[in-house]
């Protein structure tokens, strides 16, 4: 093992914010306002911070909203069923925000399709389909309309890349991972 390479490794991805856990209503707050003050720190550009924040934000709450979809009497072999993932890096030309948890089987093809067909759409058709889901979206128990994914790539106007981990025949672990461009484009690149 060459743990000078990992060691650089580490060291260039500027981790901003690392966290394995519980997910709960207090501690989204509480990251949230840590990440704020973080990137406020790392990141000038107001509007920068400002598609960042709300990305990541709609990440955190992402992970707490399904968090509960593992029921409390089932255990994943030696996992922490309940426990989220959240890393947060700064390179030079992009923030990274990477999620992770575990989800039923039974939803990866739900997910995997809203996925790809946001991954799919442009800017128009991002703004189309928000309106959709926001006008005609059914509200789940959890108090969510599935905006969360639209709200993310409208936000970075870049593809979510995810995968999912299978874990056993119930469950696999979904992670998913944004990048937030730290430059703007210009003029001339928004008219192309």
């Amino acid at each position: 093992m060459d743990l000078l390479k990992k060691y650089k490794n580490v060291y260039d991805s500027n981790i901003v914010l690392m966290y394995k856990g519980e997910v709960t209503f207090d501690l989204v707050t509480s990251i949230i306002e840590t990440l704020e003050e973080r990137i406020g720190e790392i990141e000038q550009d107001r509007i920068i911070k400002k598609k960042f924040y709300g990305a990541a934000t709609e990440c955190i709450q992402n992970l707490y909203h399904h968090m509960d979809e593992v029921s409390e009497d089932q255990k994943i072999s030696t996992y922490d069923s309940k426990a989220g993932l959240l890393m947060v890096t700064a390179r030079k030309n992009f923030f990274n925000i990477m999620t992770g948890n575990f989800i039923p089987n039974n939803k990866i093809n739900i997910i995997k399709g809203k996925i790809d067909n946001i991954n799919s759409l442009d800017k128009e058709g991002l703004k189309k389909l928000y309106k959709e889901i926001l006008y005609n979206g059914e509200f789940s128990d959890k108090g969510t309309a599935g905006l969360g994914f639209v709200e993310i790539a409208r936000k970075t106007s870049q593809k979510l890349a995810y995968e999912f981990h299978t874990i056993n025949d119930e469950y696999s672990y979904f992670t998913l991972q944004i990048r937030v461009p730290r430059q703007r484009k210009t003029d001339k690149e928004l008219a192309a």
